[in-house]
This record gives structure tokens, sequence and C-alpha cells, in this order.
């Protein structure tokens, strides 16, 4: 029996780890769900999606007003492009908000279905953090402490949210 590494053996492993890398850029059940058209599909793995991508993993910090889930929105908008049947995707990054924690945010998508024609435009509300309390019939004790994750509040359809956000970044940069 030979010990060592025979080339079949590294290009079988190499080719394997390739897929898994090609695998990851693009989730194959959100592109399904894109493709079937059926919206409450399409919700449900995106929320996952914004769920797995949103984890903060970082050390909590007060540099930021509203806990630095811009930075995870931000990577969560990155993902989004490289996705398989997403056409076009945005944030309300230019509107004026507090500076409360937790923030809210929009995200809006534009997909493109199984018909090249019918185009569906989905609004995510997320919500940048989560508070450490517990609601007891209004006794609210704190159990565990605040994490910065991205937690999706409502989805709903919203045509338009796109060109309207387009908008307000070139008022803003026309100031």
């Amino acid at each position: 029996m030979k010990r060592g590494w025979s080339i079949a053996r590294f290009a079988c492993l190499f080719i394997m780890a390739l897929s898994v890398i090609v695998c990851e850029a693009n989730d194959p059940h959100l592109a399904r769900a894109i493709k079937s058209g059926k919206v409450h599909r399409i919700d449900r793995h995106m929320k996952r999606l914004i769920h797995r991508e949103g984890k903060d993993f970082r050390a909590p910090g007060s540099l930021h007003a509203q806990g630095g889930a811009e930075a995870r929105i931000a990577h969560v908008h990155g993902v989004l492009r490289g996705q398989i049947g997403v056409v076009q995707v945005d944030h309300d990054r230019c509107a004026i908000k507090p500076a409360i924690w937790p923030g809210t945010w929009t995200l809006g998508v534009v997909y493109r279905t199984q018909e090249a024609s019918q185009m569906l435009e989905r609004c995510y509300v997320i919500q940048g953090g989560r508070l450490g309390t517990v609601d007891l019939f209004g006794w609210r004790p704190r159990v565990r402490k605040a994490r910065n994750d991205l937690r999706v509040v409502s989805m709903r359809s919203c045509p338009g949210f796109l060109a309207e956000q387009e908008r307000i970044c070139d008022r803003m940069e026309q100031r």
C-alpha cells in the first residue's frame, strides 16, 4: 500500500474545494425560489439569507451610533448583487435617519422571475440590532446581552422604491 497523495486524489480534492467556493457565491435555493416566482418562497429565503449574512461576530463597540450595522447591510447588499435572478439591489443609504439604536433600514430588491418580462420588486425592513430583554407579562428583566445582528421586521411589495432612492441620492450629491 502506497502512502502519499496521488495526482488523481489531489485533483479530486481541488475540484471539490473549487465547487464549494463557487456554490457559496450563489444561493441555489434562492435562485430556484426566484425562478418559480412565488413571493412567499422568495421572502422566506431572503429572510434566511439576511439572518445568515447579518450576524455580527465582532466585539461590541460604541464607535457607531447605530451599532455598526451599516457595514453588515452593505455586506448583505454585496452578496445579493451576485445572486442569480437578482436584477437590482439598493437600500436607503442616502435617507436621513435618527441616530438611535437599534436602527432600521429598508432594502429594495428587483427580481427577474421565470418569465423574462415579469419583474418583481420587494422591500425588506431590517432592524440593525436586537435588544437584550425578554418581555414576561410586562416585566422586562435583562437576562441576555444585546446583539448587533440584523433582523427582518417586515416584507412588502414596493414598486418604485429603487428609483426613489436613486433620486434621493442624486439630490444629496447636488448639495
